[in-house]
């Protein structure tokens, strides 16, 4: 009696976390984490890398923020805001870095595409090619 009581709770604690995870791990949503695969100049492979998407509701509904941009920390914010399919970047929190460019959504492959351009800190990319997939 005692076994079949522990297998049943084992059995209805991992059918509520597959159900709770479903429920968390969503990847119709643009909120969330996104792989990035920045391309190099040239075409010549690519780094990867993971960006954590939020909203930021200090501006509209349709604005967010994106953590670890350019791969440079989960403490520094870029601003956007989406408008239709498109993502125009509108700064960071970090003062000592410039960031600007736009983003165009997909919503069959649920991919962004963005271009733009970081300098600061040391930093001078003008061209920067990356694509942010739901893992």
């Amino acid at each position: 009696m005692v076994k079949k009581i522990g297998l049943l709770g084992g059995f209805l604690f991992l059918l509520l976390s597959v159900v709770s995870c479903d429920k968390f791990e969503s990847t119709k949503t643009i909120t969330g984490v996104w792989r990035c695969k920045e391309y190099y100049q040239g075409g010549e492979g690519y780094r990867s890398y993971y960006v954590s998407v939020e909203s930021y509701s200090q501006i509209d509904t349709n604005s967010f923020v994106i953590l670890n941009m350019y791969n440079l920390g989960y403490d520094f914010e870029t601003i956007v805001q989406r408008k239709n399919d498109v993502f125009t970047i509108l700064g960071s929190s970090d003062v000592s870095f410039a960031i600007s460019g736009k983003g165009t959504f997909d919503p069959v492959s649920y991919t962004i595409d963005w271009t733009y351009s970081v300098s600061g800190s040391g930093i001078s990319d003008p061209v920067v090619s990356t694509l942010f997939e739901k893992p």
